[in-house]
């Protein structure tokens, strides 16, 4: 498919523990199986540094004073040793081949890419 062999993904939470397990699950269960999760938490107060702990040593967890998303991103950057390199913030979701299609985005040499995704919104009902 390609010369990469790590993917990251960094997913960016502040306060969002409602939708945090969804989003890291997401992250976490990628077809694409030599894949970090980093899951940054920019000084939530919602119980959100509770969720990132009970995942223990399937993610790397980076809990920081509250300095905006910027700072929360360069945050999960600095640990990251991933080829190439995802975002994700925790109100999102990941579809099962979000990294595997990354990779082929990118495999094309020579290239400068930027890679967009697909956004499909649905209600906390579901729908």
């Amino acid at each position: 498919m390609n010369n990469f062999e790590l993917a990251t993904i960094i997913v960016n939470n502040y306060n969002y523990g409602r939708f945090l397990p969804e989003a890291i699950d997401s992250a976490l269960n990628q077809t694409y199986r030599n894949t970090e999760v980093i899951v940054v938490d920019d000084g939530s107060t919602d119980g959100s540094p509770e969720i990132i702990a009970s995942y223990g040593d399937r993610i790397v967890p980076v809990l920081k004073q509250n300095g905006g998303q910027n700072s929360a991103l360069n945050a999960g950057f600095s640990p990251s040793r991933g080829d190439v390199i995802l975002f994700l913030d925790s109100d999102d979701v990941l579809l099962p081949t979000a990294v595997e299609a990354a990779l082929e985005a990118f495999a094309e040499p020579d290239v400068v890419k930027v890679l967009t995704c697909h956004l499909v919104m649905r209600t906390l009902a579901g729908s």
